[in-house]
């Protein structure tokens, strides 16, 4: 009897162990950008939360650089060896969901009780040919982010019209020590070519009450040269350095050098690495213009080519983070309004009082920051915009010819 009793305590043991050794557990991969912002705490949390309802298996986030992370996540999905959860800029995933590189989620949305009204409306879109393939993080939300002291000194009012906007860029760009060089930059924005100088064009698209495409036309040339021109007078005027990018943009500001910038809702985490001054002196406001370019921001997707046990795995991140219980920790440790609409609590908004601006920018923006209808063409679209603001800032194109370029080349190829 006590053999027995032995032998099966034994089989036990084995069992379990077999269950939950090395050979069997399961590391997932996710490659991010967001480890370094506000997000990373959240991502780290909810990645322990999955290996405890996941016993013998983990997530493990890989930190990316974004400039990088896209080109190599192309160049996985494209070559049938992804990483096992695919966290996606939103603008990317339409070129490859229609490529069939990402798998199509409605049968195990459905298993669990999803509910597409259950989330912002970005998340419509995240359907292609009926079907969807990816889970809507977060919103785009913009905001003006302004040194208040600099405004103070210069007796400069938060501008919240286009021209007020303008003025104030041109009256804080300063040479404040006489030496013939700017040394406070009025407003810092993207000049180089990557898509960030797509966006900032857009910001004053939609500002001026236009989508790229509309009613299925590319928006005319003389209502895109209104925004060529405006972007033209900011640079002639010095209010960024040219041929700057992202990170150059930011760091312009939170390291006390630009008296305005625009971001979207992360961008307050950036404030552990400002100066002093800065932390102390930065506010956000509305953007100040009539209307803004909204969107999806970033998803989660699960790739096609992976095998069905880690696409079941995949899965389960995907919708332990799309919990009530995880959306509401992504507005109270982000600092971001999340995806599911209602889950932002009372400690959310009193630990970062900026929530309410990205709020308001997410309900009022009838404007797309994507071409609509063209949305798989996204990267070549961006491209051909950044070149011709590339060209305008180094002085190789004057405004006219700047949207000329820009309006024949994607007339060319897509109109």
């Amino acid at each position: 009897m006590l053999k027995t009793h032995i032998s099966a305590l034994a089989l036990a043991t084995v069992v379990t162990l077999t269950a939950l050794s090395p050979s069997q557990a399961i590391e997932l991969e996710m490659p991010t950008y967001q480890l370094e912002e506000g997000f990373g705490d959240w991502w780290k949390a909810a990645a322990e939360a999955f290996t405890k309802e996941n016993p013998g298996h983990s997530v493990k986030l890989i930190s990316v650089p974004f400039g990088d992370h896209h080109d190599q996540m192309t160049t996985r999905l494209a070559a049938g060896t992804p990483p096992d959860i695919a966290h996606i800029s939103a603008r990317f995933v339409f070129g490859f969901a229609d490529n069939g590189l990402l798998e199509p989620l409605d049968e195990r949305l459905k298993n669990i009780g999803w509910k597409e009204e259950d989330f912002i409306s970005a998340q419509a879109s995240m359907r292609r040919e009926g079907k969807v393939y990816a889970q809507a993080l977060l919103g785009y939300a913009w905001g003006l982010f302004y040194n208040k002291e600099m405004l103070d000194v210069a007796n400069i009012a938060v501008p919240t019209t286009p021209d007020e906007f303008v003025a104030a860029a041109k009256a804080l760009t300063l040479d404040s020590d006489g030496d013939g060089r700017v040394d406070q930059y009025g407003f810092a924005f993207v000049t180089d070519q990557s898509s960030q100088s797509y966006f900032n064009l857009t910001y004053l698209l939609a500002g001026l009450g236009h989508n790229w495409v509309e009613d299925g036309k590319l928006i005319s040339k003389d209502d895109l040269r209104k925004a060529v021109a405006m972007t033209d007078e900011l640079l002639k005027a010095g209010t960024t350095p040219t041929g700057i990018g992202n990170n150059d943009m930011r760091q312009l500001f939170w390291q006390g050098r630009a008296a305005m910038y625009i971001d979207g809702s992360w961008a307050p985490a950036y404030k552990k690495d400002a100066t002093p001054q800065v932390a102390e002196s930065y506010r956000v406001a509305a953007l100040p213009f009539p209307d803004e370019a909204g969107g999806p921001s970033n998803v989660l997707a699960v790739p096609a080519a992976l095998d069905d046990e880690r696409k079941e795995l995949a899965f389960k991140f995907l919708e332990l983070v799309s919990r009530p219980e995880w959306q509401q920790k992504y507005g109270e440790i982000s600092g971001n309004p999340p995806a599911r609409l209602g889950m932002l609590t009372d400690k959310a908004r009193a630990d970062w009082p900026e929530i309410p601006v990205f709020e308001a920018s997410a309900k009022r923006a009838t404007k797309s920051y994507l071409p609509t209808g063209l949305e798989g063409e996204y990267n070549k679209f961006s491209a051909i915009v950044a070149e011709g603001i590339s060209a305008l800032a180094s002085g190789a194109l004057d405004a006219d010819g700047a949207t000329d370029q820009i309006h024949d080349e994607l007339t060319n190829e897509f109109f």
